[in-house]
């Protein structure tokens, strides 16, 4: 499965830690997928940027010093693994359409009728490659464009027309538009994940560090102290229980700002497939055995420790309500 990443933070920070240094890190995980790797960012002038090749980012020392020194507020990663289209740069991730940058994981079906509707959009020249991708990308650059411009609004519609149109394995995506950013899970088929992270006001100023105990890692972070950060990504990136994974049809929406919310704005599949449904290099590619059983471990690992936590919350403030009552 192609693997998602997403970094929103209230001032510029780097995304090394995430990509580099964390224990599950994309670094890591391009093992498993390393058709093509790329990078949307929106620099210090407010514009959009990507860098991408059809490399494992694990292979590329480019992606390595590119990951330690850049800086944004709004920043997305893709790492590709090829549903059966070629590896060229064309198909690498993220596309770049009109100041929109967006990726993708799953696969849909690239139908005449989507065709048709992305042409009567305007945006049909957007498409340089062959994957269903850069078409939803079109699709979705056009409805932005039809919607004057507005993120929320336009990929909401366009993602409204595929599921009600198009036969649909998974189509999660991330998009942004300035540092504006949307997430969408649509359906459950795939994972996708958040992480708030408050203003970290009692850290040490220069910066802060985690550990993994069970893979003895550690990572640091030089983000600015006190910054507050939402982390979007296929799996979660390391061990702490305020992981959450998105429901299945839900939209994340981060304003420029930093404000988020979240809804449920699309109806069922029309033409949901199955894995059975979908060409023998596109079944593979989102049926990695080894990536899915690992998936479900760290997911279960995250949940039980999530419920200790609470338990221990729970406890905890029991304990304080019980002292309380025999100080009365």
């Amino acid at each position: 499965m192609c693997r998602l990443f997403a970094l929103h933070s209230d001032r510029p920070a780097t995304a090394d830690l995430w990509l580099l240094d964390a224990p599950y890190s994309l670094l890591n995980q391009s093992r498993f997928n390393a058709d093509g790797t790329g990078l949307g960012w929106i620099d210090g002038e407010g514009r959009p940027r990507i860098r991408k090749r059809p490399v494992a980012a694990y292979e590329s020392e480019a992606f390595t010093d590119f990951a330690t020194t850049l800086r944004s507020r709004a920043m997305l990663a893709h790492l590709r693994l090829s549903s059966g289209s070629g590896h060229c740069d064309e198909n690498t991730h993220p596309f770049l359409q009109d100041g929109i940058i967006s990726a993708h994981n799953g696969v849909l079906e690239v139908t005449e009728e989507m065709r048709r509707r992305v042409a009567e959009l305007g945006a049909a020249d957007h498409v340089l490659g062959s994957t269903d991708s850069e078409w939803m990308a079109a699709l979705i650059t056009g409805e932005v464009a039809a919607h004057g411009g507005d993120l929320h609004d336009g990929a909401t519609a366009a993602l409204s027309w595929i599921a009600a149109h198009v036969p649909v394995y998974s189509v999660n995506v991330l998009v942004m538009k300035g540092e504006e950013l949307i997430a969408v899970r649509l359906p459950a088929t795939n994972e996708l994940w958040i992480l708030e992270r408050p203003a970290a006001v009692d850290s040490p100023s220069d910066g802060f560090e985690q550990s993994s105990d069970s893979l003895a890692v550690r990572a640091r972070s030089e983000d600015p102290h006190g910054a507050s950060s939402v982390v979007i990504a296929s799996e979660p990136l390391d061990d702490d229980p305020a992981w959450r994974l998105l429901d299945s049809g839900e939209l994340v929406h981060l304003t420029a700002d930093g404000a988020l919310t979240s809804e449920h704005p699309f109806g069922p599949l029309a033409r949901a497939l199955s894995i059975e449904d979908l060409g023998l290099s596109a079944a593979a590619s989102q049926a990695h055995a080894a990536q899915v059983r690992a998936q479900q471990d760290r997911r279960r690992q995250i949940t039980e420790t999530g419920a200790r936590s609470t338990a221990s919350e729970r406890a905890s403030s029991a304990d304080h309500d019980d002292t309380a009552e025999h100080a009365a």
